[in-house]
């Protein structure tokens, strides 16, 4: 309180750790204490100080997780947009593909159908040739006779 008087204050680490054993035997005023406390307290404001720093420091590196959060949500979204695009053309072209087979087994069915069609009419024509010829030689046979 009185600390601006006092301007021979030593720093409370030395004056702690550097004391001789004949000091140690000196009886301690109340002055003694005193400047002790005004030492002390003077330290304090140092502590706060280095404390206001780590606050600001906590205070970025929240801000930065913040911004971190942020990023990551917009790259999810944009994940899950392209997700969504690629099941939709995965769909479209799914259908796509089904209308195309369904276009060439319809072909393939016309194409079996046709040959079967020729194939029916070749086989009634080796069956009416057959006959024909059939026909022919048990006439000739029975004429023959």
């Amino acid at each position: 309180m009185n600390a601006a008087n006092n301007l021979a204050l030593v720093h409370i680490g030395p004056a702690v750790a550097d004391h001789d054993s004949q000091a140690m035997n000196e009886l301690v005023t109340k002055q003694d204490l005193y400047n002790m406390g005004v030492h002390i307290d003077s330290n304090f404001g140092k502590v706060i100080s280095q404390f206001e720093l780590v606050n600001k420091q906590f205070e970025i590196v929240d801000s930065q997780f913040t911004n971190l959060r942020t990023d990551m949500n917009a790259g999810f979204d944009r994940v899950d947009s392209q997700i969504s695009n690629l099941r939709t053309d995965m769909d479209s072209q799914f259908i796509k593909f089904r209308a195309e087979m369904s276009e060439q087994f319809s072909k393939v069915y016309t194409m079996f159908d046709t040959k079967q069609v020729e194939l029916n009419k070749t086989l009634f024509k080796f069956g009416s040739l057959y006959f024909t010829m059939m026909f022919a030689v048990l006439s000739i046979e029975r004429w023959w006779r």
